[in-house]
Protein backbone atom coordinates (compact mmCIF):
# COMPACT_ATOMS: atom_id res chain seq x y z
CA UNK A 1 0.00 0.00 0.00
CA UNK A 2 2.70 2.28 0.46
CA UNK A 3 4.52 1.54 -3.04
CA UNK A 4 0.78 2.19 -4.25
CA UNK A 5 0.70 5.43 -2.81
CA UNK A 6 4.32 7.10 -3.64
CA UNK A 7 3.66 5.50 -7.37
CA UNK A 8 0.25 7.34 -7.29
CA UNK A 9 1.95 10.57 -5.91
CA UNK A 10 4.48 10.38 -8.25
CA UNK A 11 2.60 10.13 -11.35
CA UNK A 12 0.73 13.13 -10.37
CA UNK A 13 4.05 14.47 -10.31
CA UNK A 14 5.14 14.14 -13.70
CA UNK A 15 1.21 15.59 -14.61
CA UNK A 16 2.65 18.55 -12.71
CA UNK A 17 5.93 18.35 -14.62
CA UNK A 18 4.36 18.29 -18.00
CA UNK A 19 2.24 20.73 -17.87
CA UNK A 20 4.74 22.87 -16.33
CA UNK A 21 6.88 22.54 -19.65
CA UNK A 22 3.89 23.58 -21.41
CA UNK A 23 2.15 26.39 -19.44
CA UNK A 24 4.63 28.57 -16.90
CA UNK A 25 2.67 27.63 -13.28
CA UNK A 26 5.31 30.08 -11.66
CA UNK A 27 3.43 32.98 -13.52
CA UNK A 28 1.16 33.18 -10.95
CA UNK A 29 1.48 32.87 -6.78
CA UNK A 30 -0.46 32.76 -3.95
CA UNK A 31 -1.05 36.19 -2.46
CA UNK A 32 -0.54 36.42 0.95
CA UNK A 33 -4.28 36.41 1.48
CA UNK A 34 -4.57 33.34 -0.58
CA UNK A 35 -1.87 31.17 1.62
CA UNK A 36 -3.54 32.54 4.79
CA UNK A 37 -7.12 31.33 4.14
CA UNK A 38 -5.44 27.74 3.19
CA UNK A 39 -3.35 27.86 6.44
CA UNK A 40 -6.45 28.42 8.47
CA UNK A 41 -9.04 26.31 6.65
CA UNK A 42 -6.72 23.20 6.72
CA UNK A 43 -5.30 23.74 9.99
CA UNK A 44 -9.52 24.09 11.25
CA UNK A 45 -10.46 20.90 8.92
CA UNK A 46 -7.25 19.03 9.29
CA UNK A 47 -5.37 19.54 12.06
CA UNK A 48 -1.92 21.00 10.12
CA UNK A 49 -1.32 23.17 7.73
CA UNK A 50 -0.27 21.53 4.24
CA UNK A 51 2.14 22.59 1.47
CA UNK A 52 0.80 25.61 -1.26
CA UNK A 53 2.24 23.58 -4.26
CA UNK A 54 -1.04 22.11 -5.56
CA UNK A 55 -3.45 25.14 -4.96
CA UNK A 56 -0.50 26.99 -6.79
CA UNK A 57 -0.85 24.53 -9.73
CA UNK A 58 -4.61 24.09 -9.66
CA UNK A 59 -4.55 28.08 -9.46
CA UNK A 60 -2.75 28.25 -12.69
CA UNK A 61 -4.68 25.70 -14.66
CA UNK A 62 -8.18 27.13 -13.64
CA UNK A 63 -7.34 30.61 -13.33
CA UNK A 64 -9.50 30.43 -10.09
CA UNK A 65 -8.91 29.34 -6.44
CA UNK A 66 -10.37 27.34 -4.26
CA UNK A 67 -9.47 26.79 -0.90
CA UNK A 68 -11.13 23.49 -1.13
CA UNK A 69 -8.70 21.81 -3.73
CA UNK A 70 -6.90 18.57 -2.69
CA UNK A 71 -3.91 17.08 -2.93
CA UNK A 72 -3.55 13.73 -4.18
CA UNK A 73 -1.60 12.65 -0.55
CA UNK A 74 -4.70 14.12 0.44
CA UNK A 75 -7.24 12.27 -1.62
CA UNK A 76 -5.49 8.81 -1.17
CA UNK A 77 -5.55 8.94 2.68
CA UNK A 78 -8.96 10.04 2.60
CA UNK A 79 -9.89 7.14 0.21
CA UNK A 80 -8.11 4.59 1.91
CA UNK A 81 -9.75 5.51 4.94
CA UNK A 82 -13.36 5.12 3.17
CA UNK A 83 -12.27 1.63 1.83
CA UNK A 84 -11.45 -1.55 2.84
CA UNK A 85 -8.85 -4.49 2.25
CA UNK A 86 -11.56 -5.98 0.46
CA UNK A 87 -9.77 -3.62 -2.71
CA UNK A 88 -7.95 -6.45 -3.98
CA UNK A 89 -11.13 -8.78 -4.88
CA UNK A 90 -13.54 -5.96 -5.45
CA UNK A 91 -11.69 -3.86 -7.81
CA UNK A 92 -10.56 -6.94 -10.00
CA UNK A 93 -12.69 -6.31 -12.99
CA UNK A 94 -14.96 -9.77 -13.01
CA UNK A 95 -16.38 -8.99 -9.70
CA UNK A 96 -18.62 -6.80 -11.09
CA UNK A 97 -20.40 -9.67 -13.14
CA UNK A 98 -21.41 -11.02 -9.25
CA UNK A 99 -23.36 -8.10 -8.32
CA UNK A 100 -24.66 -6.45 -11.93
CA UNK A 101 -27.16 -9.46 -12.14
CA UNK A 102 -28.62 -9.10 -8.56
CA UNK A 103 -28.78 -4.85 -9.09
CA UNK A 104 -30.35 -5.52 -12.47
CA UNK A 105 -28.03 -3.68 -13.98
CA UNK A 106 -26.54 -4.67 -17.64
CA UNK A 107 -22.52 -5.19 -18.06
CA UNK A 108 -20.83 -6.46 -20.90
CA UNK A 109 -21.86 -10.32 -22.25
CA UNK A 110 -18.74 -12.26 -21.06
CA UNK A 111 -17.25 -14.74 -23.24
CA UNK A 112 -14.37 -16.56 -21.29
CA UNK A 113 -11.98 -15.01 -18.67
CA UNK A 114 -8.92 -16.27 -16.47
CA UNK A 115 -8.17 -15.88 -12.55
CA UNK A 116 -4.90 -16.93 -11.60
CA UNK A 117 -4.41 -18.69 -14.57
CA UNK A 118 -7.75 -21.07 -14.20
CA UNK A 119 -10.15 -20.45 -17.31
CA UNK A 120 -13.85 -19.89 -17.23
CA UNK A 121 -16.42 -19.96 -19.84
CA UNK A 122 -19.50 -17.41 -20.09
CA UNK A 123 -21.44 -19.19 -16.85
CA UNK A 124 -18.47 -19.26 -14.70
CA UNK A 125 -17.56 -23.08 -15.39
CA UNK A 126 -13.98 -23.65 -15.23
CA UNK A 127 -12.33 -25.32 -18.20
CA UNK A 128 -9.28 -26.09 -19.85
CA UNK A 129 -6.97 -24.05 -21.43
CA UNK A 130 -7.02 -26.03 -25.03
CA UNK A 131 -11.13 -25.66 -24.58
CA UNK A 132 -10.14 -21.96 -24.30
CA UNK A 133 -8.15 -21.51 -27.23
CA UNK A 134 -10.84 -23.62 -29.05
CA UNK A 135 -13.34 -21.14 -28.64
CA UNK A 136 -11.57 -18.24 -28.80
CA UNK A 137 -10.48 -19.63 -32.29
CA UNK A 138 -13.19 -18.16 -34.68
CA UNK A 139 -14.78 -16.19 -31.69
CA UNK A 140 -15.01 -12.97 -34.31
CA UNK A 141 -14.87 -9.51 -32.98
CA UNK A 142 -14.47 -8.73 -29.18
CA UNK A 143 -12.55 -6.83 -26.62
CA UNK A 144 -9.62 -8.32 -24.21
CA UNK A 145 -8.60 -6.54 -21.02
CA UNK A 146 -6.77 -7.52 -18.16
CA UNK A 147 -9.04 -7.71 -14.71
CA UNK A 148 -6.45 -6.55 -11.93
CA UNK A 149 -6.76 -2.61 -12.12
CA UNK A 150 -2.87 -2.15 -11.43
CA UNK A 151 -2.31 -3.97 -14.77
CA UNK A 152 -5.17 -2.17 -17.13
CA UNK A 153 -4.05 1.45 -15.90
CA UNK A 154 -4.01 3.80 -19.31
CA UNK A 155 -6.29 1.58 -21.03
CA UNK A 156 -3.01 -0.70 -21.63
CA UNK A 157 -3.25 -3.94 -23.68
CA UNK A 158 -7.33 -3.08 -23.90
CA UNK A 159 -7.86 -3.97 -27.07
CA UNK A 160 -10.25 -5.11 -29.63
CA UNK A 161 -9.73 -8.45 -31.36
CA UNK A 162 -11.07 -10.10 -34.43
CA UNK A 163 -10.48 -14.06 -34.32
CA UNK A 164 -10.89 -16.24 -37.40
CA UNK A 165 -9.27 -19.53 -37.63
CA UNK A 166 -7.10 -18.82 -34.46
CA UNK A 167 -5.80 -15.53 -35.95
CA UNK A 168 -6.55 -12.47 -35.44
CA UNK A 169 -6.92 -10.24 -38.32
CA UNK A 170 -6.39 -6.77 -37.47
CA UNK A 171 -2.71 -7.44 -35.77
CA UNK A 172 -2.38 -10.82 -38.10
CA UNK A 173 -1.16 -12.54 -34.77
CA UNK A 174 -2.47 -15.99 -33.72
CA UNK A 175 -4.60 -15.63 -30.90
CA UNK A 176 -2.24 -17.93 -28.76
CA UNK A 177 0.51 -15.74 -29.11
CA UNK A 178 -1.12 -12.78 -28.19
CA UNK A 179 -2.49 -14.28 -25.13
CA UNK A 180 0.50 -15.78 -24.02
CA UNK A 181 2.47 -12.87 -24.53
CA UNK A 182 0.65 -9.83 -23.95
CA UNK A 183 -1.88 -10.94 -21.24
CA UNK A 184 -0.86 -11.87 -17.68
CA UNK A 185 -2.83 -14.67 -15.95
CA UNK A 186 -5.49 -12.07 -15.29
CA UNK A 187 -7.90 -11.22 -18.15
CA UNK A 188 -11.46 -10.71 -19.39
CA UNK A 189 -12.79 -11.32 -23.01
CA UNK A 190 -16.07 -9.48 -23.66
CA UNK A 191 -18.52 -8.32 -26.21
CA UNK A 192 -17.89 -5.11 -28.06
CA UNK A 193 -20.42 -2.70 -26.90
CA UNK A 194 -22.28 0.03 -28.66
CA UNK A 195 -22.75 3.38 -27.17
CA UNK A 196 -26.07 5.13 -27.44
CA UNK A 197 -26.36 7.96 -31.00
CA UNK A 198 -26.26 10.61 -28.91
CA UNK A 199 -22.64 9.23 -27.13
CA UNK A 200 -21.43 7.64 -30.59
CA UNK A 201 -22.21 10.84 -32.65
CA UNK A 202 -19.30 12.58 -31.08
CA UNK A 203 -16.61 10.04 -31.56
CA UNK A 204 -17.69 6.34 -32.95
CA UNK A 205 -14.46 4.43 -32.89
CA UNK A 206 -14.40 4.39 -28.84
CA UNK A 207 -16.82 3.22 -26.50
CA UNK A 208 -16.83 6.86 -24.70
CA UNK A 209 -17.51 5.86 -20.79
CA UNK A 210 -18.54 8.28 -18.13
CA UNK A 211 -16.37 8.38 -14.37
CA UNK A 212 -18.66 8.51 -11.49
CA UNK A 213 -18.08 8.32 -8.13
CA UNK A 214 -20.39 7.55 -5.30
CA UNK A 215 -19.37 7.25 -1.09
CA UNK A 216 -21.03 6.11 1.53
CA UNK A 217 -21.25 9.31 4.36
CA UNK A 218 -23.14 9.39 7.28
CA UNK A 219 -25.71 6.41 6.64
CA UNK A 220 -26.54 7.93 3.35
CA UNK A 221 -25.16 6.97 -0.76
CA UNK A 222 -23.69 10.18 -2.17
CA UNK A 223 -22.58 10.96 -5.60
CA UNK A 224 -19.81 13.42 -6.21
CA UNK A 225 -21.59 15.96 -8.51
CA UNK A 226 -18.67 16.13 -10.96
CA UNK A 227 -19.25 13.27 -13.82
CA UNK A 228 -16.43 13.50 -16.40
CA UNK A 229 -17.04 12.00 -20.01
CA UNK A 230 -14.11 10.75 -21.73
CA UNK A 231 -13.58 10.66 -25.16
CA UNK A 232 -11.40 8.72 -27.58
CA UNK A 233 -9.64 10.26 -30.63
CA UNK A 234 -7.15 9.61 -32.96
CA UNK A 235 -8.37 6.32 -34.30
CA UNK A 236 -8.06 4.78 -30.73
CA UNK A 237 -11.08 2.40 -29.43
CA UNK A 238 -10.76 2.52 -25.79
CA UNK A 239 -11.80 6.40 -24.57
CA UNK A 240 -8.92 6.70 -22.08
CA UNK A 241 -7.23 10.49 -21.52
CA UNK A 242 -4.08 10.89 -19.56
CA UNK A 243 -0.32 12.01 -19.47
CA UNK A 244 0.35 8.53 -21.61
CA UNK A 245 -2.45 8.51 -23.84
CA UNK A 246 -4.46 11.10 -25.89
CA UNK A 247 -8.20 11.22 -25.86
CA UNK A 248 -10.27 13.88 -24.34
CA UNK A 249 -12.33 14.56 -20.96
CA UNK A 250 -15.25 17.02 -20.37
CA UNK A 251 -17.71 18.03 -17.79
CA UNK A 252 -20.67 16.97 -18.05
CA UNK A 253 -24.09 18.56 -15.93
CA UNK A 254 -26.98 16.71 -14.05
CA UNK A 255 -29.55 17.15 -17.41
CA UNK A 256 -26.86 15.54 -19.53
CA UNK A 257 -25.47 18.72 -21.41
CA UNK A 258 -21.86 18.61 -22.56
CA UNK A 259 -19.68 21.85 -21.37
CA UNK A 260 -18.44 23.73 -24.46
CA UNK A 261 -14.73 22.73 -24.23
CA UNK A 262 -13.32 19.40 -24.00
CA UNK A 263 -9.65 18.90 -22.43
CA UNK A 264 -6.88 16.79 -23.52
CA UNK A 265 -4.60 15.97 -20.71
CA UNK A 266 -1.32 14.81 -22.25
CA UNK A 267 -1.18 17.96 -24.85
CA UNK A 268 -2.78 20.32 -22.44
CA UNK A 269 -5.16 21.60 -25.16
CA UNK A 270 -9.10 22.52 -25.04
CA UNK A 271 -11.19 21.34 -27.67
CA UNK A 272 -14.62 23.05 -28.78
CA UNK A 273 -15.04 20.05 -31.18
CA UNK A 274 -13.86 16.43 -31.52
CA UNK A 275 -10.21 16.63 -33.65
CA UNK A 276 -11.27 14.17 -35.94
CA UNK A 277 -15.21 14.35 -36.20
CA UNK A 278 -15.58 17.64 -36.02
CA UNK A 279 -18.33 17.87 -33.36
CA UNK A 280 -19.26 20.89 -31.68
CA UNK A 281 -19.69 19.88 -27.70
CA UNK A 282 -21.36 23.38 -26.66
CA UNK A 283 -25.47 22.58 -25.89
CA UNK A 284 -24.91 18.53 -26.78
CA UNK A 285 -27.37 16.52 -24.85
CA UNK A 286 -26.42 12.82 -23.80
CA UNK A 287 -30.02 11.34 -23.76
CA UNK A 288 -30.81 9.02 -20.30
CA UNK A 289 -27.93 10.64 -18.21
CA UNK A 290 -29.83 10.60 -15.15
CA UNK A 291 -29.81 6.94 -15.36
CA UNK A 292 -25.97 7.02 -15.08
CA UNK A 293 -25.78 8.16 -11.32
CA UNK A 294 -28.91 6.23 -10.57
CA UNK A 295 -27.12 2.98 -11.90
CA UNK A 296 -24.01 3.91 -10.02
CA UNK A 297 -25.62 4.54 -6.50
CA UNK A 298 -28.04 1.26 -6.85
CA UNK A 299 -24.46 -0.81 -8.12
CA UNK A 300 -22.90 0.50 -4.91
CA UNK A 301 -26.04 -0.22 -2.58
CA UNK A 302 -24.66 -4.18 -2.88
CA UNK A 303 -21.18 -3.92 -1.90
CA UNK A 304 -21.31 -1.27 1.15
CA UNK A 305 -18.10 -2.31 2.66
CA UNK A 306 -17.06 -0.64 0.15
CA UNK A 307 -17.60 3.59 0.97
CA UNK A 308 -16.03 4.97 -2.14
CA UNK A 309 -16.12 3.95 -5.64
CA UNK A 310 -15.62 4.69 -9.05
CA UNK A 311 -17.79 3.68 -12.32
CA UNK A 312 -16.98 3.51 -15.34
CA UNK A 313 -20.41 3.51 -17.26
CA UNK A 314 -21.57 4.23 -20.73
CA UNK A 315 -24.71 4.26 -22.00
CA UNK A 316 -25.73 1.52 -24.64
CA UNK A 317 -27.63 1.76 -27.80
CA UNK A 318 -30.84 0.51 -26.27
CA UNK A 319 -31.05 3.88 -23.73
CA UNK A 320 -30.00 1.92 -20.82
CA UNK A 321 -26.77 2.44 -19.05
CA UNK A 322 -24.20 -0.41 -19.23
CA UNK A 323 -21.47 -0.66 -16.09
CA UNK A 324 -17.95 -1.37 -17.64
CA UNK A 325 -15.98 -1.50 -14.70
CA UNK A 326 -15.56 -1.01 -10.82
CA UNK A 327 -12.15 0.81 -10.23
CA UNK A 328 -9.89 1.83 -7.47
CA UNK A 329 -10.46 5.69 -6.46
CA UNK A 330 -8.62 6.71 -9.40
CA UNK A 331 -7.52 10.57 -10.61
CA UNK A 332 -9.25 14.00 -8.59
CA UNK A 333 -6.82 15.57 -11.13
CA UNK A 334 -9.46 16.04 -13.95
CA UNK A 335 -12.22 17.03 -11.84
CA UNK A 336 -10.63 19.50 -10.01
CA UNK A 337 -9.27 20.98 -13.66
CA UNK A 338 -12.75 20.36 -15.29
CA UNK A 339 -14.92 22.08 -12.71
CA UNK A 340 -12.57 24.64 -11.23
CA UNK A 341 -13.08 23.38 -7.74
CA UNK A 342 -12.77 20.93 -4.66
CA UNK A 343 -12.61 17.24 -5.60
CA UNK A 344 -15.21 16.83 -2.12
CA UNK A 345 -17.06 19.55 -2.67
CA UNK A 346 -19.46 20.78 0.11
CA UNK A 347 -18.26 17.91 2.10
CA UNK A 348 -14.47 18.84 2.14
CA UNK A 349 -14.48 20.04 5.81
CA UNK A 350 -16.56 16.97 7.06
CA UNK A 351 -13.93 14.80 5.55
CA UNK A 352 -10.93 16.61 6.80
CA UNK A 353 -12.16 16.28 9.75
CA UNK A 354 -12.90 12.92 9.88
CA UNK A 355 -9.44 11.91 8.49
CA UNK A 356 -8.33 13.73 11.28
CA UNK A 357 -9.69 12.20 13.88
CA UNK A 358 -8.96 8.81 12.33
CA UNK A 359 -5.27 9.55 12.98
Amino acid sequence: MFLLKELSYAHYLRVFEAVCKIKDVKTKVLSKEQKQEIDNFYKKNYGKKIPYIWHNFMVNLNNKFDVRYISPRIFIKITEKLNSNLDSLIYDKNFIYNIADSANIKVPKKFFCSIKNLFFDSNNNIISREAFYKGMSNIGEVFIKPTQTFNSGYAINCKLINVTEGIDIYSKKRIKDIIEKEYNKDFIVQEKIVCHKSISDIYSKSVNTFSVYTFIWNGEMKIINKPILKIGMNDSVTDFSGIRKEGLIMAIDSQGFLSEFALCINQYKWYSSHPNTGFIFKNHKIENFQKVFEAAKKMHSYIPWLGFCKWDITIGIDGNPVILEIESPGELFPQQVLYKEGFFGEYTEELLSWLKNKK
